[in-house]
């Protein structure tokens, strides 16, 4: 195996929730063969690399289950094609990348049939109530850190902020599906005590979410580009969620009360 995909792989496992567990499997032709499953779900996923990657055309994963019958089968494959067009080799973990980002978050809910999860995410993501994240962490200084929040938070079109320094605090509002993903990414990072304060939760009936950059236009299918903001104090931390009405969050953890941090 190569180093990297050595490297790579443990990264994976490492950043599995604690009911998905991955499986080595045997194989013929030299190729990496492994799964991916959950005790929360049917499905599970088998991935094949070859001695071809990081290219493209040396990964295959399949969606499989049990009870996944011929015509949903053929869903699926269409589906995995259609993830494996975000495939960038030039990441520097781009199966983790891939997997993270677009695979995994199968097992985050109940699965739907793979056409319907294709039609139908836009509208869904437009029609449910939005939801909220809050995490804290012993501090956020590494500029790595800082860009790839900024990043993904845009990529899934969140609003929030973060704010950087000692604690470090994160907050996010937005489709709960988005917010999984943003989850287990930022948990796969490596901190100093993490700890997830809010889970994936509905927003409270006093707290109100922004509107998003580039909703107005209809970018990203009505959800927009997001708002992600960096800021230094936890008074600031605070202000922003008085003025969007969930400021007990943070007093509730013990900060905002006067500290100015």
């Amino acid at each position: 195996m190569l180093p990297r995909l050595e490297a790579e792989l443990e990264l994976i496992s490492s950043s599995l929730l604690p009911t998905e567990s991955l499986h080595n499997e045997s194989s013929d032709t030299g190729a990496l063969v492994f799964r991916i499953d959950s005790t929360e779900s049917a499905l599970g996923l088998h991935i094949t690399v070859s001695d071809q990657y990081p290219d493209a055309d040396a990964i295959t994963i399949a969606v499989k289950g049990g009870t996944v019958g011929r015509e949903e089968a053929r869903g699926w494959e269409r589906w995995s094609a259609d993830q494996m067009r975000e495939w960038d080799p030039s990441d520097e973990y781009p199966l983790f990348q891939l997997l993270s980002a677009h695979f995994l978050t199968l097992f985050a809910a109940e699965p739907v049939e793979p056409e319907l999860r294709i039609q139908d995410n836009t509208v869904a993501a437009n029609l449910e109530a939005p939801h909220h994240v809050l995490l804290t962490s012993h501090h956020l200084l590494s500029p790595t850190k800082r860009k790839s929040l900024i990043s993904l938070s845009s990529q899934l079109s969140l609003v929030g902020f973060s704010k950087t320094g000692h604690p470090g605090i994160m907050y996010a509002i937005g489709d709960s599906r988005d917010l999984v993903e943003w989850l287990r990414e930022v948990k796969s990072w490596n901190w100093l005590a993490l700890r997830v304060r809010v889970g994936v939760e509905p927003l409270s009936g006093q707290a109100q979410v922004g509107r998003g950059k580039g909703k107005e236009d209809g970018a990203r299918g009505g959800r927009g580009r997001g708002e992600w903001t960096e800021l230094e104090k936890i008074s600031e931390a605070l202000e922003w969620m008085r003025e969007n009405g969930s400021e007990e969050l943070l007093l509730d953890v013990g900060m905002g009360s006067g500290s100015g941090r």
